[in-house]
């Protein structure tokens, strides 16, 4: 079997939250307290999905979507991962606007060098991954790492093996679940060696 990890972007590799949070502050917004529970930004923010739409894709058209730091421990264990053979594809719904992704690519690429097969960060934010995986990865058994339960079921639906990171707003994934990268790093060698 190849040594592949399909993963997505935000919330896995890339700290998106931690960055739209500052930049929402930055435009007058305040986060509503106990609110992790939910990655809607609705809830999160108390703000109309035309709002949330608006502002996510303001955001995702920004500067600061070239910036956003590394997910905890990402850079060292997929860093790890790929000494060891692994190689990487991101499938990230960012947005169609090919600005952002390039600077997506160039972010990623930054923060972990040369350990990426494909990033396709085309996918509208506001869409499913379920048909992208399905004609992609259909039953090649590869990881595929995600930090939206949604995405993680399409993912094993199109026979791929879903991993959660965890998140308090996926608690009700039931499936194989992670703190960070250096758990994950564990149940890939555990399982492939």
């Amino acid at each position: 079997m190849d040594k592949k990890i399909v993963t997505d972007c935000d919330g896995v590799l890339l700290d998106w939250c931690y960055a739209y949070d500052i930049w929402m502050n930055e435009l007058g917004y305040a986060r509503q307290p106990d609110t992790d529970h939910s990655f809607n930004q609705t809830v999160r923010y108390g703000i109309t999905e035309e709002e949330m739409i608006d502002t996510i894709k303001s955001f995702n058209e920004s500067a600061s979507v070239g910036y956003l730091p590394a997910y905890k421990d990402s850079v060292e264990y997929v860093t790890k991962l790929a000494n060891e053979g692994w190689r990487f594809d991101v499938v990230s719904s960012l947005h169609i606007d090919k600005y952002a992704q390039t600077l997506r690519k160039k972010n990623l690429t930054h923060l972990f060098g040369d350990v990426f097969d494909k990033i396709d960060a085309s996918l509208s934010f506001t869409a499913g991954k379920g048909d992208y995986l399905a004609e992609h990865y259909s039953k090649t058994g590869y990881w595929w790492i995600e930090d939206s339960v949604s995405h993680a079921i399409t993912g094993q639906d199109a026979g791929l093996k879903s991993v959660i990171m965890d998140w308090p707003y996926n608690q009700r994934w039931e499936g194989l679940r992670v703190k960070n990268w250096k758990e994950l790093y564990g149940v890939i060698n555990d399982t492939t060696h």
